[in-house]
């Protein structure tokens, strides 16, 4: 379920809870909403309040902690996408391939990052094999081509682990059950407001007087 499907869900909860106290403010006997018995639904809607504000800010920190994650690792794979290129170009001629490859690959790599529907999909082990057994193919001829070769084949496996822990990263989502729990809170929240007001009917009488 994607994001927006989720917090309209969420919104949907509330916005019934909120029906759902304005009815039972129309149903419930007269001691039942007494100044006392609305003291104590202050009361357990303040706690409720308190601890879902307390669950949403844990909520936002995650989300921007991932965020920041993310951000981290697509700068450190541009670098080293930059500096592999730039081992194969003083590599020589030779390696014309290998960074046509290259190029086909980060192309790849972005569409996946960024997607149309959301997910990212897993990052394609062919792309990632076929770079570094071009590289494996080269054949240096002096023990200069010998030692880029190397450092190209180090920074191929490192590009290639970057990739694969931003899609774990991105994979992991928030616990079905914990928003399950938050939006029943707000549900109860938005109940207990409605219900602890005057009546609907008051209201549209008070908006409705003229002045």
């Amino acid at each position: 379920m994607s994001n927006t499907a989720i917090s309209l869900v969420v919104f949907a909860f509330a916005f019934g809870g909120a029906l759902l106290g304005f009815f039972l403010r129309t149903v419930l006997p007269q001691h039942h909403l007494s100044a006392e018995s609305k003291d104590i639904v202050r009361v357990g809607t303040a706690f409720v309040v308190t601890t879902v504000a307390l669950v949403l800010g844990l909520l936002v920190a995650s989300a921007k902690a991932y965020f920041d994650a993310q951000s981290t690792e697509l700068t450190a794979m541009s670098a080293k996408v930059v500096l592999l290129d730039r081992v194969l170009a003083g590599y020589g001629p030779e390696a014309k391939e290998v960074r046509a490859q290259l190029r086909a690959d980060v192309l790849q790599m972005l569409n996946q990052i960024w997607s149309e529907g959301g997910t990212a999909p897993a990052p394609s082990a062919q792309g990632i094999a076929a770079l570094f057994g071009k590289v494996q193919e080269l054949s240096p001829r002096s023990d200069t081509q010998r030692s880029l070769q190397a450092q190209a084949l180090n920074i191929a496996l490192a590009l290639g682990q970057t990739r694969w822990l931003m899609y774990e990263q991105s994979a992991a989502q928030v616990s079905k059950p914990l928003l399950v729990v938050v939006a029943f809170w707000l549900t109860i929240i938005s109940s207990a407001s409605a219900c602890s007001r005057l009546k609907t009917q008051r209201c549209w009488l008070a908006c409705s007087s003229p002045r």
